[in-house]
């Protein structure tokens, strides 16, 4: 099973970057682009996991104590950066803290599980689009320039609720998440 762990996005969050995406494409961008129904907010990529570890992964995370975090909708981006754009993005701002903290949380229910923490700097987002591996030069630089010259997202902020696992299978159409708990409805 391809497993990860994420924070569930309010719809209305959703709306708001599938529109975000919606004004990026205006210029056809050679970018696959993220389903906004399938968006959410990262914490810990599993990978290929054995299903035994399931039930032991959503107990550790029903167990956690979660504070109310404040998280907000912040600005566009790119990785590794606007030069040289891979992975389109859209911030997230708020109780960044509090977040961080959440995520050394759940590091502590996968590490002695075998998960390794991640080692990278931690900068919360939620991917928008990749660039296709086919685009020319001047498409990059053409979606450079519309993300340096996008409107911005509107003050849309939520608070996030409990992680939760979910598992990835991959289609040729775009991934399948399915939530596997603690929130088998989230």
């Amino acid at each position: 099973m391809r497993l990860f762990i994420a924070l569930p996005l309010p719809a209305q969050v959703r709306a708001a970057l599938a529109a975000a995406q919606e004004r990026l494409r205006r210029g056809n961008p050679p970018v696959r682009w993220t389903d906004a129904t399938r968006m959410h907010l990262t914490l810990q990529f599993l990978g290929e996991t054995g299903a035994a570890l399931t039930p032991t992964l959503i107990a550790g995370l029903a167990e956690l104590d979660v504070p109310p975090i404040h998280l907000a909708l912040s600005g566009l981006g790119a990785f590794p950066g606007l030069q040289r754009p891979r992975v389109i993005w859209a911030g997230v701002a708020g109780d960044i803290g509090a977040l961080d903290r959440l995520r050394t949380a759940v590091f502590a229910v996968t590490t002695p599980l075998g998960f390794a923490p991640e080692a990278r700097p931690f900068t919360p987002h939620l991917t928008l689009g990749r660039l296709r591996d086919d685009a020319r030069p001047e498409a990059i630089r053409a979606l450079a320039a519309t993300l340096r010259a996008a409107a911005p997202l509107p003050a849309l902020a939520w608070e996030a609720g409990r992680p939760i696992l979910y598992q990835s299978t991959l289609k040729p159409e775009g991934p399948v998440y399915t939530a596997l708990g603690p929130e088998a409805d989230a």
